[in-house]
């Protein structure tokens, strides 16, 4: 009986972390559309917007020059920026590299997180 407890006890604690998981969107909205290589340029190039991911603090991108700097909360770290087709790459120095898929919907353009897939909307800053 003790075990037969101990077992409904564990699963409900399983259960409970699996409700708790974060859900986020993780498609572009339906009228997205890609962007070409030049007009992704002129949008991100010397630009800062803010995103506000699911979980986790507000992140700050700013795109000077070839360098991209990146903070959320008490993370930071900085690398060199590309553009691949309608993404921007970058090759960070402390976080893993990543390409973001951006499109745009109307004056919203949306980015494709590297590093979980979520799609949020770039505010500008």
């Amino acid at each position: 009986m003790r075990r037969l407890l101990s077992l409904i006890a564990l699963a409900s604690t399983y259960t409970q972390v699996a409700i708790a998981q974060p859900v986020f969107a993780t498609e572009f909205p339906a009228a997205a559309s890609p962007l070409s290589p030049e007009a992704l340029t002129k949008l991100v190039a010397d630009n800062v917007f803010k995103l506000k991911p699911a979980t986790g603090p507000e992140i700050r991108v700013e795109y000077r020059g070839n360098w991209a700097y990146f903070n959320a909360g008490n993370a930071s770290d900085n690398g060199k920026w590309r553009i691949e087709g309608s993404a921007v790459c970058v090759e960070w120095k402390r976080i893993p590299p990543g390409c973001s898929e951006m499109r745009m919907v109307g004056d919203t353009l949306y980015t494709k997180r590297a590093s979980n897939g979520e799609v949020l909307p770039l505010l500008p800053n």
